[in-house]
């Protein structure tokens, strides 16, 4: 299995920075040689095909790590279960084929890169899809894992007066900021849906996916993260910006009175259209080109 997995991953990372939508992309993607001695040494078994179970198994860990690649490359896509559901089908399907028909280099360039590229298609918005159609390369979006040390200062948090609990909302695979606070004593928690660490106190969880329950944080805090992609779909993708701004609406009905949700990049138009009677707004210039929001419910 480790083995499968190694080869698996190498494959992945050969083609990390290839573009699945290039209208050409047979002609650009690569096969990496233990990649395809595992799939032979699987094809040529004694049992012509490996236990279904193991199958499942290799069709959820390919998929599962090929999110982790996207997500590398653009954070601001989503992936929702049913897509997740819908690529681990294409992986069984590719190595039904290739069970058929013997054949792996065919399959793969005839059925499972251009059924992984019209699958990818579906994540993109309109704009973006014709020029990356020309395009056999794509860059990657700056995504970091902040230290703690970094976050408290930029987001200029006072940790004697954050009220409690706290929720830091995309808090990164390493939940840093989180991991901190709670060295201090404090009662603090983290959800993103890339961590790596299990921890009762983190969340592993999609923020459209995740239930904010009404008055139950003191202080939600997210840095570059919510406000980055809702900006996003301000943008870029104009159809999802409903759902970001009534998923914001919930984070502050989650606030308990008196509590603060605090994020950067601020949201000026999101901000100047909250009931003053309900939210007191202050930001902060942080740099010429960020500055920090602090909302507190105020009833």
């Amino acid at each position: 299995m480790r083995s499968i997995q190694d080869s698996i991953q190498q494959q992945l990372d050969l083609n990390q920075s290839k573009n699945l939508l290039f209208e050409h992309i047979q002609q650009s993607m690569s096969v990496a040689p233990s990649f395809l001695a595992a799939l032979e040494a699987l094809l040529n078994s004694d049992s012509n095909q490996p236990p279904e179970e193991a199958h499942a198994q290799f069709a959820a860990f390919t998929a599962n790590e090929m999110v982790k690649r996207i997500y590398a490359i653009n954070p601001y896509l989503r992936i929702n279960p049913a897509d997740a559901a819908a690529l681990e089908q294409i992986y069984r399907q590719t190595w039904q084929l290739m069970q058929q028909t013997r054949d792996i280099k065919t399959t793969l360039n005839e059925f499972h890169y251009p059924a992984l590229s019209k699958w990818l298609t579906g994540l993109y918005p309109e704009e973006f899809q014709k020029s990356l159609r020309g395009s056999p390369s794509v860059g990657r979006v700056t995504y970091e894992e902040y230290s703690a040390e970094f976050q408290i200062e930029l987001l200029g948090l006072d940790l004697a007066s954050l009220q409690p609990p706290i929720l830091d909302v995309g808090c990164g695979s390493q939940a840093n900021l989180v991991r901190h606070l709670r060295s201090l004593g404090m009662e603090a928690y983290g959800m993103d849906r890339e961590v790596q660490t299990s921890r009762p106190y983190i969340f592993q969880a999609d923020w459209f996916d995740y239930r904010f329950e009404k008055d139950r944080w003191g202080t939600i805090v997210s840095n570059m993260g919510f406000s980055n992609h809702l900006n996003y779909a301000y943008r870029h993708d104009y159809s999802q910006l409903e759902r970001y701004l009534l998923k914001m609406k919930e984070m502050l009905e989650a606030l308990a009175v008196g509590g603060c949700f605090i994020y950067a990049p601020a949201l000026p138009s999101v901000e100047e259209a909250l009931p003053t009677q309900q939210y007191l707004v202050q930001r902060e210039q942080k740099t010429q080109d960020l500055s920090v929001s602090r909302i507190f419910r105020a009833e």
